[in-house]
């Protein structure tokens, strides 16, 4: 396909407000410079089409009528003053004035709904989702793609791509990541409890290290998790919970729980009668620059299998998945 017929195929898939390459350039540029000069943040959404078939979309009629109804239905979900566009052979880029991380977060969860309502085609795998914000993942809008570009490569990297975890519920996915065996540098399982090289208190101590890091920026916005089976005011996270002074991450206490779990200072209880709960601790954090998530089972003779994994695309599958099953308010941070 000639670079030149690319703007009419843009005008083809959404007469409204899809637009070519070089207009998704030209205005970033200029979304950059107006946010420099008010102080203000953007950011830009990758969608990758590769996962639909690996080619590029354009080059057959079937590509280029899922092309069509995907174009239409990012449209459709953004808003008004949202630019979207066909960036290249596979790639949509929508470009998001005033958002931030959080906010392009939420996008892509929206965008995700929509393009899975499309009817299927032939065509295997599924979109890619990337995200950046400026000025932080970039000094211009050139760096703001790249840092977007790279995130993309990196998700597909992620477990939640490689397992195709988006199709299984909650539990299954903990159950598969608990039950395996993995070594590496973003993920890893471990044991942990009666006759282990780690106590059960090492968890505790996982989790005083992330309220460390919560207080230690307390303005960072974030969102954490933390699932037990018994929920009160004696838990050690409670308790670093209350001299980590006022925080902007959310933190919410999942379980069951006692009356003074109420009072809790920095953290709303969630109060689930769930027995696989009962089993199960869980911590889930994430904010801008960080990603983690601790999953340990509960084992005969008080021994817990674990998991962690510092992989952003699992940590916030994990969490949208859990606010997803449970009817959760979605939120991020």
């Amino acid at each position: 396909m000639e670079q030149e017929t690319r703007p009419a195929i843009a005008r083809k898939l959404a007469p409204e407000r899809f637009f070519d390459a070089f207009f998704l350039n030209e205005y970033g540029r200029i979304e950059a410079n107006r946010a420099t000069r008010y102080n203000t943040s953007f950011s830009i959404v990758l969608i990758d089409t590769e996962g639909s078939g690996g080619a590029s979309l354009i080059e057959d009629a079937g590509g280029l009528d899922y092309l069509k109804r995907l174009a239409a239905a990012v449209v459709n979900t953004t808003r008004n003053c949202d630019v979207a566009g066909l960036l290249d052979d596979r790639r949509i880029m929508v470009i998001l004035p005033e958002t931030d991380h959080f906010g392009a977060l939420t996008t892509i969860r929206k965008l995700a709904r929509a393009a899975s309502a499309l009817k299927k085609t032939d065509r295997p795998g599924t979109l890619l989702f990337s995200h950046a914000t400026f000025p932080k993942d970039g000094k211009d809008f050139g760096g703001v793609v790249d840092s977007a570009l790279k995130r993309s490569t990196e998700r597909k990297e992620s477990l939640w791509e490689r397992l195709d975890l988006r199709s299984k519920l909650f539990w299954e996915i903990i159950g598969e990541l608990t039950s395996a065996n993995y070594k590496g540098y973003d993920s890893s399982t471990f044991d942990a409890g009666s006759g282990m090289d780690l106590s059960e208190f090492f968890l505790d101590q996982i989790n005083e290290l992330i309220i460390r890091e919560i207080a230690r920026a307390p303005q960072r916005r974030g969102i954490m998790y933390y699932g037990s089976k018994n929920l009160s005011a004696s838990l050690p996270v409670v308790k670093n919970l209350g001299s980590a002074g006022t925080i902007a991450t959310k933190v919410f206490l999942v379980g069951e729980g006692e009356g003074s779990i109420w009072e809790v200072k920095n953290a709303l209880p969630l109060l689930l009668d769930d027995p696989r709960l009962r089993e199960t601790f869980f911590t889930f954090f994430m904010n801008e620059d960080t990603a983690y998530a601790l999953v340990c089972k509960e084992n005969w003779g008080a021994t817990f299998s674990c998991f962690q994994t510092s992989d952003f695309g699992l940590v916030e599958g994990l969490i949208s998945k859990f606010q997803n099953e449970y009817s959760l308010q979605e939120q991020l941070g």
